[in-house]
């Protein structure tokens, strides 16, 4: 079904700079209305507004730009279409041991230029079981200063890897490895 092409009302066009006037504005409005052609005004940013831009920018424009995970790759992780090229099993370890172990393990990782890693943790017990204490605490591990530069994503197993007893885990290319 295709659509008319007709030039939008005077009222129209009002209403809209009205309903998107604290938005940042990429393109520009379009000048040809029914009546009169409306100057375009570039939206005013407040210097408080300046200034919340601007951090945000710094904090988050080195993750989206080059370094940020795409979908298609998360899901091919996610389904288990990336295949690990080295695992370490975390079994039989204490917390303080498996975090050390999993920290060494990362970083040669990145210096062998090794992406695609599995980490098994072991299963979560039925209902009325015991606990998996490394499971619970490898996300947060990652999350955390010292790992946090080296991982591009992580998720769960597929079935026959593990399922939610091991973890994929997408590190960054050595050459994109930051630092603060």
């Amino acid at each position: 079904m295709q659509t008319k092409n007709r030039k939008i009302k005077k009222e129209e066009l009002e209403l809209w700079k009205k309903v998107t006037e604290h938005d940042k504005m990429i393109g520009q409005y379009t000048t040809s209305v029914e009546e009169n052609i409306i100057q375009k005004k570039p939206p005013v940013i407040s210097k408080m507004n300046k200034d919340n831009l601007k951090v945000k920018d710094k904090k988050s424009s080195f993750f989206e730009q080059d370094y940020q995970i795409n979908k298609r790759m998360k899901l091919k992780l996610e389904r288990g279409l990336i295949r690990p090229e080295i695992k370490l099993d975390l079994h039989g370890k204490t917390l303080s041991e498996a975090k050390k172990s999993l920290s060494q393990f990362i970083k040669t990782s990145i210096n062998n230029n090794i992406r695609c890693i599995l980490v098994i943790t072991g299963k979560k017990k039925t209902l009325n079981g015991s606990r998996g204490l490394i499971r619970e605490n490898l996300p947060l591990w990652l999350k955390e200063n010292e790992l946090l530069h080296y991982i591009l994503f992580h998720c769960y197993a597929i079935k026959k890897d593990g399922d939610d007893g091991a973890r994929y885990i997408l590190l960054r290319k050595k050459d994109k490895v930051f630092y603060e």
